[in-house]
């Protein structure tokens, strides 16, 4: 890259983050009230002015359902999911102040299958969490790390922007969370793990053209492998973990069982069973109720090599 390039880039940068400063302030003024009611409205001029995220949901939802759900219910969806963004990155803002008790305004009481994570914290080994950018996902991990229990890591990417990504890494880190980027090495992860740590992974994005094509909502989706790989080599158990609306900008804790897989002397195969089988996870909470997921990813844009020819978007 040359030099007149990069200086481009970071003088971009800077006015990308002058700008977000000032919307951080009026975001962090607001009730979590307000804040609900904003979402709505901006959800709705998005909808309006973005007809390329209106079509790949559209696509997405034509997948999923099929004739099940009339065109009007499938618009519906798309709204409420882009709703469900937006609150999702306004919350995060939010919470930058008086974090503790701001996580637990928007996360109460209210779990549902506790007794499946105190038995992933009462094993031998880690444990692996699943997860999907469904409800919100950063307010949950948060949530886990003020929890106090098992030292909780995330697997996360590095934003282009460093002055973002330094805003957003503290505010993930504030409750004691640590996280591993992409890049991290695998005997980290590893010894991570022995430690009696958890680490989560999203497993609900396009993995691209060398992932694990597994099926999802009916149709072939590329999937990383990483969460059942280290499942198999470690042992260490997946817990699925999901934050489910409950109204006005809350949210209630959902945990699954621990899933049971069972190991053979195949270890590719196993691993793609496995994928499989975290997918079909995530495929059942999303199926029962939709609207919090991110309909308007490209989830199935990689194809496996027999239909390269035949692009979904």
């Amino acid at each position: 890259m040359s030099s007149r390039n990069t200086l481009s880039r970071r003088i971009r940068y800077r006015i990308e983050y002058a700008l977000f400063r000032p919307v951080v302030g009026v975001i962090m003024s607001l009730s979590s009230t307000t804040l609900y009611r904003l979402s709505g409205g901006i959800a709705a001029l998005w909808f309006l002015v973005s007809r390329k995220r209106r079509r790949i949901a559209r696509i997405n939802l034509d997948i999923a359902y099929g004739d099940l759900k009339t065109p009007e219910e499938k618009d519906r969806i798309t709204k409420a999911s882009m709703r469900q963004m937006i609150l999702s990155a306004l919350q995060c803002i939010w919470i930058c102040r008086d974090t503790k008790n701001r996580v637990h305004q928007l996360i109460g009481m209210e779990v549902e299958g506790r007794e499946y994570l105190d038995q992933c914290e009462n094993g031998d080994t880690g444990f692996l969490v699943l997860m999907a950018h469904y409800g919100n996902w950063e307010i949950l991990g948060l949530y886990h790390g003020f929890m106090n229990t098992t030292q909780h890591y995330a697997v996360a990417r590095r934003l282009d922007n460093p002055y973002l990504e330094k805003f957003f890494m503290d505010m993930r880190l504030t409750s004691g969370n640590r996280i591993l980027h992409k890049d991290t090495s695998l005997i980290r992860i590893v010894r991570a793990l022995k430690e009696k740590s958890s680490i989560t992974v999203l497993m609900d994005q396009n993995g691209g053209d060398f992932a694990l094509f597994v099926d999802f909502f009916g149709k072939k989706a590329a999937t990383a492998r990483s969460l059942a790989a280290l499942s198999y080599s470690t042992g260490a158990p997946i817990l699925p973990i999901f934050s489910v609306p409950i109204g006005k900008g809350r949210y209630k804790v959902v945990y699954k069982p621990p899933l049971q897989l069972e190991k053979t002397d195949d270890k590719e195969r196993d691993i793609y069973r496995w994928t499989e089988q975290c997918e079909k996870v995530l495929e059942e909470v999303i199926r029962d109720y939709p609207e919090p997921w991110m309909w308007f990813h490209r989830r199935w844009k990689s194809r496996p090599p027999e239909e390269r020819h035949l692009p979904v978007y």
